[in-house]
């Protein structure tokens, strides 16, 4: 029996991770919950997932598109602000030090529903990754050109996938 879906529930789904109690790793949770006082289409969904992104395996299974939002060490400068689709990140381990990594998860998703079918990960270069809560100022200055890169590919996406 064929149990994939032939129609995704949500379009686009926006998954903050990180730890907002390690400074600049809570940027995604940040980015999250900045967005949420926006408004969006309804075929789009914002999760403040944390570091607990094996909950939302459902979610994420029946998202056509999966936007995650994290700290990423890449070597650039604090506040780089970074791009990748999920191809880049395929070599990480399906297994991370919070249990099922986003790789991991998207495998199980995609072997239950065939969803989702494309991965962008949105990466911010840490300053800071020690315990603490909120932001630094390097990590907070970056969150406008985040939030201006993810409407332009948000509103492609949507137009995309509409026409």
């Amino acid at each position: 029996m064929d149990n994939k879906q032939r129609n995704p529930a949500y379009e686009i789904i926006i998954l903050g991770l990180g730890n907002p109690l390690m400074s600049d790793d809570g940027i995604g949770v940040f980015v999250a919950d900045e967005l949420k006082k926006m408004e969006w289409p309804p075929q789009l969904l914002i999760i403040e997932v944390g570091t607990s992104v094996f909950y939302y395996l459902q979610e994420i299974s029946q998202a056509r598109h999966v936007i995650a939002i994290d700290a990423f060490q890449a070597g650039g400068n604090p506040g780089c602000v970074y791009r990748l689709d999920i191809e880049d990140v395929v070599d990480c381990p399906e297994q991370d030090a919070h249990g099922i990594s986003l790789p991991g998860i998207v495998k199980l998703a995609r072997s239950t529903t065939g969803f989702p079918e494309a991965i962008t990960i949105y990466g911010v270069e840490p300053e800071k990754l020690d315990f603490g809560e909120g932001l630094t100022f390097t990590a907070k200055s970056a969150v406008p050109k985040l939030i201006s890169l993810l409407k332009d590919d948000i509103q492609k996406l949507i137009s995309y996938n509409q026409g």
